[in-house]
C-alpha cells in the first residue's frame, strides 16, 4: 500500500526521537515492527534527499498514520516558526496505545532511545503483544534477557507491577488517560516506576494532551532560549538560572513558561527537542549554524561578530 504524505516527510527524522518512532527498528529498506505478531514496515517510496512524498507500507492501515506536520503548526514564538521551517518533513506521532507508550517510555529512563528500542523490540520478539495482560502473568527472569541493555534490573519488576494493577484495577484499560490530563497525571505517577516525565509522555503521545514531558536536554534549550528565567520572572521568583541548572525546580520552571508561552506546547517542544539533537548540543553547542542564533540570548559573542562582519561584506 502507498501512503501520500503532505507535505513530504522526512522520515529519518520523525523516527528519531519521539516515544512512538521507538516502536520501529530500522533496516536497509525503512522501518519495521512487531504489533500482535503482525510485522508492519513502512520505507520512502523513490525517495530522493531526506524528504519522500510517498511511503511504502505493509501490515499498516491508515487509520493509524495519525501523524501530524509540525510544518503546519502555527505558533507566534519565532525560534519555534524558525525551527519548523529548519526541521521541514518532521512529523508528530500521535495515537500510540497507552501501554505500548508507557512500557517504551519507562525504558528510556536514563538510557538511550536505541537502548530503549533494542529493548522494546526484543519484548515484542519473545511475547508477540505488549499488553497488561501478556505481562502480568510474566516472571522478572521471562523479561529480563531482554532488558540486558536497558537495565537496571528493577525495570522488569516495574513492568510486571504495572500490568498487574492495571489489570486488578482497570482491567487493562487505560481509555482514563484520555481524561483531564491532571486526573490521567495523578493515576499514572501512582504505578510503581512512574515519574513526572514517563507521565508527560504518555498524556503527549498516547492521548494527545499539550503536555510538555521535560528531561535534561529540554532544561537546557530552555534555559539557553530564555525560557526558564521568563517563567521565573513570570512567578516572582528571584532565581538564578545558571545556579539551579539540570535541578528539578529549573526542570519545573522549564515546564510551566512552555506550556504557558506557546500555543501548542506538546508539539512546539519536539521542535526543541530536535534543536538540542542537531545543534544545542550539552557541549560545544554548534552556534555558528544554528537556525535561531539570532533570536538566542546564549549564544557566543564570538559567533554574533563572526556573523555581523561576514554580513557587513555582503
Amino acid at each position: 500500500m502507498r501512503f501520500t504524505m503532505t507535505p513530504p516527510i522526512d522520515l529519518a527524522r520523525t523516527m528519531t526521537i519521539q516515544i512512538p518512532a521507538l516502536e520501529w527498528v530500522n533496516n536497509s529498506n525503512g522501518y519495521r515492527r512487531l504489533v500482535d505478531g503482525v510485522t508492519q514496515t513502512i520505507a520512502p517510496h523513490a525517495c530522493n534527499g531526506p524528504l519522500a512524498c510517498d511511503l511504502d507500507m505493509e501490515g499498516v492501515s491508515p487509520n493509524e498514520m495519525r501523524w501530524t506536520p509540525l510544518l503546519h503548526l502555527k505558533n507566534l514564538d519565532p525560534r519555534i516558526r524558525k525551527l519548523r521551517d529548519a526541521f521541514a518533513g518532521l512529523y508528530f506521532m500521535n495515537g500510540q496505545d497507552p501501554f505500548r507508550c508507557l512500557t517504551l517510555t519507562l525504558l528510556t529512563q536514563n538510557k538511550t532511545a536505541e537502548r530503549a528500542r533494542t529493548a522494546f523490540c526484543e519484548l515484542s520478539r519473545r511475547f508477540g503483544s505488549i499488553t497488561p495482560q501478556t505481562l502480568c502473568e510474566a516472571h522478572p527472569h521471562e523479561i529480563l534477557p531482554a532488558l540486558q541493555r536497558c537495565g537496571p534490573h528493577r525495570k522488569a519488576g516495574y513492568l510486571i507491577s504495572i500490568a498487574r494493577t492495571l489489570m486488578q484495577q482497570w482491567n487493562g484499560d487505560m481509555s482514563w488517560v484520555y481524561d483531564e490530563p491532571h486526573r490521567a497525571r495523578e493515576v499514572l505517577l501512582s504505578l510503581p516506576g512512574v515519574g513526572q516525565k514517563t507521565a508527560d509522555c504518555v498524556l503527549l503521545y498516547a492521548a494527545g494532551h499539550e503536555i510538555v514531558p521535560v528531561d535534561t536536554h529540554i532544561e537546557r534549550v530552555a534555559r539557553r532560549l530564555g525560557f526558564i528565567e521568563r517563567g521565573a520572572m513570570r512567578r516572582g521568583l528571584d532565581v538564578n538560572v545558571e545556579e539551579i541548572r539540570g535541578s528539578n525546580r529549573s526542570k519545573d520552571l522549564a515546564k510551566e513558561a512552555l506550556e504557558h508561552e506557546l500555543v501548542h506546547p506538546g508539539k512546539s517542544h519536539l521542535l526543541l527537542i530536535q534543536h538540542g539533537f542537531e545543534f544545542c548540543h550539552a557541549t560545544a553547542p554548534a552556534c555558528f549554524p544554528c537556525p535561531i542564533r539570532e533570536e538566542c540570548t546564549s549564544i557566543d559573542n564570538r559567533y554574533k561578530s563572526t556573523l555581523n562582519l561576514s554580513f557587513r561584506q555582503q
